[in-house]
């Protein structure tokens, strides 16, 4: 398990090596795809649809999907686009990776923190905990690193642990902790803010 989570926090890191030149968040990339790329290159309109997660309500602005290519480095990747858009542009891109519980994820993340404070010298950082929107017991440990002034509605990527609580799980079922990085532009974030 120990040579498992090595290579998973070398893998997460040398991942962030395209980071290092970069100016703004579509400069970023997940498993190669970044923010205002067309998820059509990546997958067809039929898959689109069809791996809708069914996160949001029909009429709402965005929606999220699963990505059902090839992943090298998440055991899942989530997408967020406009509901309207035939062009599918990616406002939103969620890697994530199942943990066994919150001191093997909160070792992994100070890896890839760790490497991206070196890269984000001159953005704004933030660390946290937060109690989950939905799943009200369990927390999210955060380092978000924001292009803007706002850190919720900014252009952003961030690091975090989703660590389910017992109720939640006896609630809600068997869901995972969970390691996500996210990269997350500033039209979604606003949009997030106002639901």
């Amino acid at each position: 398990m120990v040579r498992l989570v090595f290579l998973s926090v070398l893998v997460l890191i040398f991942g962030f090596q395209s980071w290092t030149k970069a100016d703004d968040i579509s400069d970023f990339e997940i498993e190669g795809m970044s923010i205002g790329d067309s998820l059509l290159d990546y997958m067809t309109a039929n898959e689109i649809i069809k791996n809708d997660e069914g996160l949001y309500p029909n009429n709402s602005k965005f929606f999220e999907v699963n990505y059902i290519g090839k992943k090298n480095t998440y055991d899942y990747v989530l997408f967020h686009i406009k509901r309207k858009d035939e062009k599918y542009i990616i406002y939103l891109i969620r890697g994530v990776n199942i943990v066994d519980n919150k001191n093997q994820c909160m070792k992994i993340k100070k890896e890839i923190v760790s490497d991206m404070k070196s890269l984000f010298k001159n953005i704004d950082y933030q660390e946290g905990s937060q109690k989950h929107y939905y799943y009200k017991n369990s927390t999210q440990y955060i380092t978000q690193f924001s292009f803007g002034y706002d850190a919720r509605i900014s252009d952003h990527a961030r690091v975090e642990c989703m660590i389910m609580h017992e109720k939640d799980i006896k609630k809600y079922g068997n869901i995972p902790n969970t390691l996500e990085v996210i990269i997350q532009s500033e039209e979604f974030g606003k949009w997030q803010n106002n639901q």
